[in-house]
Formats: C-alpha cells, structure tokens, sequence
C-alpha cells in the first residue's frame, strides 16, 4: 500500500460483514464503535486519527497488503478516501453531540434563572418582623410606560436610610417593571453564580440597552445608598459586562476586550448613572441634584409626618429618573493605579479595627496602639467625589467602628471621632499631622507648601482633593483667592467634568481663615501621587467616597499613591441640581463612556485595571494579609 493509506482493525465478526465499499464499511464501522467493539487505525498520512479517539497501531506490523487474523483481530488496509469518510462522520458525531449538550446547558440555565427570578419576586423571610413601610403598605411605583419613559434598572442597598431602601425595594417588587429591574445590591454581590442574581442583573441590562437604543435614549441606573454605593453599583456593571469565553454560548463572548460589549457599544449604551440618597452625608446625590435626603424623609418625619405624601415625594423621585426631560452630564472618574512603566501599587492596606466607643485604642508592649485587621471589600478602584489623606480619614476610618443605624446618630458620631483624636495623644503608627507626605500633581510639587526639603507637613491635618463640590455635608471649594477676594469675590468651584483635580491642604486654623467650611481649591491636571515616607510600622489613612484605609509598606520603605482620572462616565441630573455649587454641567463635549487616558495604550491599561478588579486580582495586590501587617509591626487583632 502507498501513503495514501490506513489501517483499521476490527472483530472478525465486524470483519466479515465488511465490503470493500467504504461507504458501506465505515458507517459499519462507527456503529461498532458506539456498541462498544474494539476499533483500531493507524495511518500513513500526515495527519493523525487520533482525533477519532482511535488509537495508532505499527504500520510495520500491517505491512503486506493482505487482510490477516492476529490475536482475535483482523486487518484492513483502508484508503486516504476511506480516512477522510470516517474523519467527517466523526466530526458529524461531535457536532451532533456538541450541539446536545448546549441544548442541555441553555435548558439548565433557563431553570437556575427561573428559580433566581422566583426567589428575588419573593417576599423577604424577616419581613414581617419589620417596621411598618414609611410609603404605605398598598402602593406601586409610577406606571412605566415604555413610550414615554428612559429605561431604568437599580441597585439599591436595602439596610441604608434607616431601612427607606428595604422599603422602596418592597413596593418595587409588587410594581410591574421594576420587579424586574430593581436589585438588592448586597445580593447581587453575593449571588455571582452560574443562573444567580448577577445573570439576571446582566440580563435586564442588555434588555434595557436595547429598549433605550430603539427609544433614542440611554439606558439609567439608580444607585441607592450612601455615597459609597455609586462607585461599587459602577463595579458591579463591570462585573456584569465582564466576558467569559467559557460561558460563551450563553451570551458571555469576549467581543476583544474583556468585556460582552465592544467599546462603541460601552461609549454608546452605558448607562448613565443617577444618586438615590440613602446616607448619612449625601454628598452625590446633593451634588447632582437628587436631594439631601432620601426622597420622603422631610414628609414621612415627626409628629405631622405622612405616609401619603412620602410615598408622593418618592413617585416624583421616580418619575424624574425615568423623565427623558432629565439632562445628562458628563462626569469625572478618578482611579488609584500603579505608578508609570510598574504593574502593581507599591503599598498595602488594612483597616482599623477595635472596640466600640470613642477610642479604639489597645494597649500594647506598654503603649496605646491601633488595633487592624485585614481589609475588606471594596478596594479603592473607583474614586467618585473625593479623596483624602489625614484627620478626616483617621476619623472616618474610627467612624466605620461605630456606624449606626440612623442618618442622624451617624453624623453625631463623626463629631464625637473628631473630638476624640483632638483630645487624645497621636498613636505610634501615625506621624504629627501630616509629616512625611509629599504630593506631587502632574509632576510639580504641591504638598507641603513652599517646601523645597519636603517638610512642614506636620504643620498640616489634611490634604486632598474635590472631584464634586460637597464634602460630609456641608464642605465645598473654590479657586483659592487673596483673603480680601474670599468673601467679596465669585470664584470657579469644584467641578465634576473639568478632567481637573481641585486640590486642596487643611490646617486647623483653615476654617478660620477660608473662612467657614469652603476650601480654597487648586485645579490641577495630570494626576496626583502621595509619596509617604515614615519608616517600618508607619502608614498613612486615606479616605474615599466615605471609606477609609490604613497605607504601609511591609518593609518600612517610602511609597506612593497614585490617582488619575481613569473614565468618562453620565450621570442623570435631577431636578434640585444648583449651578452656583458645582457651575455649569456641560463641559461643551458630547456625553458618552470612555476610558480614559491619551494613547490607545493608556486607555488599555485602564480596562486591564478594571478588569483585574472585577475578577478579584486587585485584592490580593491592594489588600495586606496578616503576615505582612505583623512584618511591619502593626497590632493586629486576634484570629478566631
């Protein structure tokens, strides 16, 4: 025989019912296959068989050309034609069976959604062990008429605003529309399986993109919550877009950068975001025009509250969102990244850690010490309104030991933290004031101030930077102007869509001289970096959007914190916006999603970025384990 052929052996009995037609042979032969006989080839070709799950046989042995019986086996010499016949009807076969389990696969998750969709529809277990709704117990949110209205989804932290976002999850759930659309934020994150709560989320935002796109609109999402929640609902839409190719099949195809959809889809139909004011402070939500409070707080509170005229104040909260007479803006978003030509942060982080009280100092090795502990959820991706370094993380980072339940108690519990670290002695692990801090902005020095050695910063108890001009409820900034021009003159304020940081450095005296809680603001470009140099078991605490960290280096040696802007995102603008506290929202470019950075490089280091944090890897990069705090001679608290 020549190279164009093969040998197959086969069962004497299979054997022999074998014509030298191989149409009629090979068909013979898979089904001896799928019986359960023996079917051996091996060929000359240069392709293998071995993809028929067939194994090679020695062709020296079969030399010869004629059929012979070995060991129970006999011998045939099959043509390349004959090879060829049987590498496609396997393939036909896999093909088959490819295409059966996909069947069976959609068919199960079609189950795990169902039952997903059946579990969030449900009343929660605990719910009548609940107070009573603040809205009522009979009403439904405004009808949602698909002709009129933007689509809208939500993400929703049920436990904020004394429990308003359990409460307006609950008559969601009995509205048509928004059963389907309005989420419990912890459970989506909780829920990230195969058919979970992430799926149906991921779902309903592809619907809503593709309902706002016939609409001639842009799809919106209301995060609900504190001033935190806006840039962790902006993780969880990342999460949701992120790609899978091993889910391929079931919509999760990697359209070529990491994500589901391309990134004309992204700048297209991301949806513009929209602050629901559930906090203590609500920063964002004033700032962009949503209220102070959550909507029916003023109606449903005291003596006179009403029940009928709280749950009006939250349909016309609604009604606003879905109005497509809302205007959108474009908005700044602001990112801790790696430092230039490096892949990863050159700090680590913890959090304070203690009992309750107003000092949660221990003692230890015969001082009064800070107590850690490992971080938690979120890692500082996303910076959204504001970022700090010092006093106001310190006690934001006291605060988080004693939240409590209601808006009220927690704003006197910020003043208690703040009274508390003026009056006792600073802790080993923290320098005076801001000692040992530089800050650097687009590659000039800022911080501290008329410093050519870099110190004075003791002198200091913050700095930072504005992204929206709020701070803790009360704070905002202008351009900094002669002590004359503070008072008499209009100055520029913070702005959200300028791509500029409003820098800005605190002593305690600044209310005095500023005067009052307006900040005097630098607008400064290119990014910012905090160089921190202390020494082995010295750190720094920074704050973000309300959530606070400690900063060390393990081994004592200086490092830095990077920010820069890192996307482009809408935002909804609701009804109470007031130009004269952030200035004009259009910043004269189109609205749309980007990425940010000035090189195609940049802004595919960004996505990278992101991508690591939504599949976890930032944690392990950002967050200190136990070993490495106690390298750095930090106190770490007990392990269970």
């Amino acid at each position: 025989m020549g190279s164009s052929q093969a040998v197959v052996q086969a069962r004497p009995e299979a054997a022999s019912q074998a014509s030298d037609d191989p149409v009629k042979t090979l068909p013979h032969l898979l089904e001896a296959q799928e019986n359960g006989s023996k079917l051996h080839a091996t060929s000359t070709v240069g392709s293998s068989l071995a993809e028929f799950g067939i194994a090679e046989s020695n062709l020296d042995a079969s030399a010869g050309g004629s059929d012979c019986e070995e060991g129970g086996f006999v011998e045939r010499r099959y043509s390349q034609s004959e090879v060829e016949i049987l590498r496609d009807a396997r393939r036909r076969w896999t093909a088959k069976q490819e295409e059966t389990d996909r069947h069976r696969r959609a068919l199960e998750l079609e189950e795990l959604l169902r039952q997903t969709r059946a579990q969030m529809l449900a009343e929660p277990v605990a719910a009548h062990s609940m107070p009573a709704s603040r809205y009522g117990s009979d009403v439904r949110l405004p009808a949602f008429d698909p002709e009129r209205h933007v689509p809208v989804l939500a993400l929703i932290n049920p436990f904020s605003g004394a429990m308003a976002g359990a409460d307006i999850l609950a008559i969601a759930r009995k509205t048509p529309y928004y059963q389907n659309r309005f989420f419990n934020i912890i459970d989506v994150v909780k829920d990230q399986r195969r058919g979970g709560l992430l799926d149906i989320f991921r779902t309903e935002l592809c619907k809503a993109r593709a309902e706002a796109k016939a609409f001639g609109a842009r799809s919106r999402i209301v995060s609900g919550g504190g001033d935190g929640t806006a840039s962790f609902a902006i993780f969880m839409i990342f999460a949701a877009l992120r790609a899978d190719d091993a889910r391929a099949d079931e919509g999760l195809r990697d359209t070529g950068n990491g994500f589901i959809w391309t990134d004309e889809e992204m700048e297209e139909s991301f949806p513009a975001l929209a602050q629901m004011p559930l906090g203590s402070a609500n920063d964002f939500g004033h700032a962009l025009g949503w209220g102070e409070k959550y909507p029916g707080d003023r109606e449903c509170s005291g003596c006179f509250g009403s029940r009928v005229k709280a749950f009006e104040a939250l349909s016309s909260w609604i009604e606003a969102v879905i109005s497509p007479r809302s205007p959108l803006a474009n908005f700044d978003l602001f990112g801790i990244v790696p430092a230039e030509g490096t892949q990863a942060c050159n700090f680590k982080l913890c959090e304070l850690t203690g009992r309750r009280g107003m000092n949660p100092k221990v003692l230890a090795d015969g001082r009064y010490q800070l107590l850690m502990k490992e971080a938690g959820t979120p890692v500082p991706l996303f910076l959204c309104l504001y970022f700090s370094a010092g006093f106001a993380a310190y006690m934001t980072a006291r605060f988080q030991i004693n939240r409590r339940s209601k808006p009220l108690h927690n704003k006197a519990e910020y003043a208690r933290q703040a009274v508390g670290i003026i009056a006792e002695q600073a802790p080993p692990q923290l320098n005076v004031g801001l000692e040992g801090v530089q800050i650097t902005c687009g590659g000039e020095h800022y911080f501290p101030p008329r410093s050519s050695d870099g110190k004075g910063g003791h002198r200091y108890r913050e700095v930072g930077f504005l992204n929206i001009n709020w701070q803790a409820g009360m704070a905002n900034g202008s351009d900094r102007a002669p002590a004359c021009g503070r008072i008499c003159s209009t100055r520029e304020p913070a702005k959200f869509n300028d791509g500029k940081l409003d820098m800005y450095r605190l002593k305690f005296a600044s209310a005095v001289r500023n005067p009052g809680p307006r900040y005097q603001t630098d607008k400064k470009e290119g990014g910012m970096t905090l160089n921190f140099d202390g020494g082995l078991g010295k750190g720094i605490f920074f704050q973000w959007d309300g959530e606070a960290r400690f900063a060390f280096s393990p081994s004592g040696e200086p490092f830095q914190i990077n920010v820069k802007k890192i996307l482009n995102i809408p935002v909804v603008i609701g009804p109470k916006y007031d130009p004269r506290i952030t200035g004009d929202m259009d910043n004269g470019m189109p609205i749309r999603f980007e990425f940010a950075g000035a090189t195609p490089q940049q802004k595919a280091a960004v996505r990278d970025r992101i991508l690591r944090g939504v599949r976890g890897e930032l944690n392990k990069e950002m967050n200190a384990t136990r070993e490495e705090m106690v390298a750095a001679g930090l106190v770490c608290e007990q392990v269970q």
